[in-house]
């Protein structure tokens, strides 16, 4: 009891700054000789001054304490925030991670959906071109067809060479355009048909009708062999007490005098004798129209007997010294060289090879 309450008293010494000397205390004494030192030999300690220094001492812990407490509760605090922000950044990111995979297989999905729909697109786009190709070529070789009938019926028909001409080089032209290979022989027969075309003996026609009407206004300048007195016809006179029938057919006689119908297809029938200088020159210009008719309808005989009847008349009745005579003779001797209507080739082995082609095909 007495060691202890030394002790207390030593800690007490010790917070106030003062030491009691713990010699002094005999541990072997009674309680009675320890209360008679207590009460005679030690003094009772300043009270105020001890607990200042008490107060001072607790509230020192006790702030101590309350710091290492809202040390504790800040930092658990703090620690709680860290963790609830740590949960709440997991939770976004597992809802995030979620969004993404989400949005990556719809992406995926969409991606599918659009390769599929694009593979659908150019199936469709392929179908379509082949389509169209097909068509084009179909029109192509129909336009091909036309066209080299068109030639055929222009040379056969017309004797158009130009026209035929034209057509074949369309053609010719199409089929290039086309690239179709299996169109290459008709290509070639068309190159061969053009050739032949461009190796007729072709005459220029304005040429020769202007050749033609030359003669023709040059023959009212020719000189004649020999001049023929013309003949007048004596009129009968008509009587004063003639019939009004008689004075009629007399009326139709004159004038079925004035018309004369004479057959081309014989030009070596004269409209009138040729011993009448007036109506000679008018028959000759008559056998140079009728050569000019000819020539345009492409009729050779027509053509070259109009021309041979002009000659014997111009060789019997005028003067075959006369320079102009001469030139006369010479241009028809020329003009009857000519042939209007020249030998045609063949020009359907086009279309034959075109519709062997196209028959190929549909088989």
């Amino acid at each position: 009891m007495s060691k202890t309450k030394n002790s207390k008293i030593e800690t007490d010494d010790n917070d106030m700054g003062e030491a009691i000397p713990v010699s002094a205390v005999d541990d072997s004494s009674d309680e009675g000789h320890a209360d008679s030192i207590d009460s005679d030999s030690i003094k009772p300690p300043k009270k105020g001054k001890s607990g200042f220094g008490l107060a001072i001492s607790i509230l020192l812990s006790l702030a101590a304490l309350a710091a290492s407490g809202y040390l504790f509760l800040s930092q658990n605090s703090r620690s709680q925030q860290i963790t609830s922000t740590i949960s709440t950044i997991e939770s976004s990111l597992k809802t995030i991670s979620t969004d993404l995979k989400d949005s990556r297989q719809k992406l995926q999905q969409s991606i599918e959906r659009q390769s599929a729909e694009t593979q659908s697109i150019k199936k469709s786009m392929t179908r379509l071109f082949t389509r169209v190709e097909n068509t084009q070529q179909t029109w192509s070789v129909e336009e091909v067809h036309q066209l080299l009938q068109l030639a055929v019926d222009q040379l056969a028909l017309a004797g158009n060479i130009d026209g035929a001409l034209t057509a074949l080089r369309i053609a010719d032209r199409r089929i290039a355009d086309a690239g179709d290979p299996e169109l290459q022989p008709v290509r070639k027969q068309i190159a061969r048909d053009i050739a032949s075309l461009q190796q007729i003996n072709r005459i220029d026609m304005a040429g020769t009708i202007n050749r033609l009407r030359a003669v023709e206004q040059a023959i009212d300048q020719l000189p004649t062999d020999h001049q023929t007195p013309t003949t007048t016809r004596s009129e009968p006179a008509i009587s004063s007490n003639a019939s009004a029938a008689s004075i009629w057919q007399q009326l139709a006689q004159d004038m079925s005098s004035l018309v004369k119908i004479r057959r081309i297809d014989h030009p070596e029938i004269p409209l009138l004798p040729p011993e009448q200088n007036y109506f000679l020159r008018e028959n000759i210009k008559a056998m140079l129209m009728s050569a000019r008719i000819a020539l345009l309808l492409k009729d050779t005989p027509i053509y070259r007997s109009s021309l041979q009847q002009a000659q014997q008349w111009l060789t019997k009745y005028f003067d075959s010294t006369s320079q102009k005579t001469k030139w006369v003779h010479t241009e028809l001797k020329e003009l009857a060289t000519i042939d209007p209507a020249p030998p045609l080739p063949d020009i359907s082995d086009s279309l034959s090879s075109l519709k062997a082609v196209t028959e190929g095909k549909q088989e």
